[in-house]
């Protein structure tokens, strides 16, 4: 509860957006990011290994401030990865020491963040993606990673699924086919039903 509420007095600052952004979100959707973090917190205690309960917290509870960030501005700033990032694989490596993963599970987690990786800059390259959620996937496939390729691939699948879900509900809503859509939510979205999938499989 405590993240929720330093995340949310951050949030409110509004300090990562830039000048040319959009008006910005209306502040009194900030509020959903308290019990956003406290759900991420326990979707996190779903898992056996106490110390994946650790990286997964931290991909969860920094997951809420990408999905803030993304749908106010469309972007993902670098400042945010650039600490989140090596958060997630300092927590992973201590999972792998302290953990019964063994060594494999780090190998396995490095190994799903470059396939992420370089899956969603092919897409960008093509102009369906932001360099921003490249960026995300490999973050994301550093956790799904650490808990098995299938996970890997049920969180990629789940998070195009969901991608699919919002295009259509914007078309639905009079969006045109060219308007933009963050799909940062989307990927964290797959991700979490990995997780949880995951979880309850263990």
């Amino acid at each position: 509860m405590g993240a929720g509420v330093a995340l949310w007095v951050w949030l409110r600052t509004g300090r990562y957006r830039l000048s040319e952004d959009a008006p910005r979100l209306s502040l009194a959707h900030t509020r959903i990011v308290i019990p956003a973090a406290a759900a991420a917190g326990a979707l996190a205690g779903v898992l056996d290994d106490p110390w994946l309960v650790i990286a997964a917290w931290v991909y969860l509870v920094g997951s809420v401030v990408v999905v803030w960030i993304d749908l106010d501005v469309h972007r993902i700033p670098d400042r945010l990865l650039s600490w989140w990032a090596p958060a997630l694989l300092a927590s992973l490596v201590l999972a792998t020491a302290m953990g019964g993963g063994g060594w494999g599970m780090l190998v396995t987690a490095l190994l799903s963040g470059a396939a992420l990786t370089v899956l969603f800059l092919v897409l960008a390259l093509v102009g369906s993606m932001g360099l921003g959620d490249v960026k995300l996937a490999g973050v994301t496939g550093l956790m799904l990673g650490a808990l098995g390729w299938a996970a890997l691939t049920t969180g990629v699948a789940a998070g195009f699924a969901a991608g699919a879900v919002a295009a259509l509900w914007m078309l639905v809503r009079g969006a045109r086919a060219s308007s933009h859509l963050a799909f940062g939510p989307a990927i964290i979205v797959g991700a979490a039903a990995a997780i949880a999938r995951a979880g309850l499989a263990g």
